[in-house]
């Protein structure tokens, strides 16, 4: 799955790269430690609505994978391997994804 198929298939998900580990998704902690990317937008509080999901990926967490590839990217590979492994879309479950690519890198 790509970052646009994700953006398709799931409008209301948003994977954005954050200056710090954040544990627990916080719109205020996110947007404090939030680094812009072209295809990652950090969407404004008048755009969240129960349906919104904010993955918070660290640049001190995953380095390598984030030097390679946008947050949108990192969360749609992340995606599409738990989809394969039949694991349930959490973050818990993406961040485990990430970590094993990243010590690939």
């Amino acid at each position: 799955m790509t970052a646009q198929e994700l953006k398709k298939s799931h409008p209301d998900v948003f994977f954005v790269k954050t200056k710090k580990f954040i544990d627990r998704p916080n719109y205020y902690l996110i947007k404090e430690s939030y680094i812009p990317e072209d295809d990652s937008p950090l969407p404004t509080v008048e755009q969240l609505n129960e349906n919104t999901r904010l993955y918070p990926l660290s640049i001190t967490s995953y380095p390598g994978v984030l030097k390679r590839m946008t947050a949108m990217e990192a969360g749609a590979w992340a995606v599409t391997k738990c989809r394969q492994q039949k694991w349930e879309l959490t973050l818990d479950n993406f961040q485990c994804c990430l970590a094993n690519l990243e010590m690939d890198f």
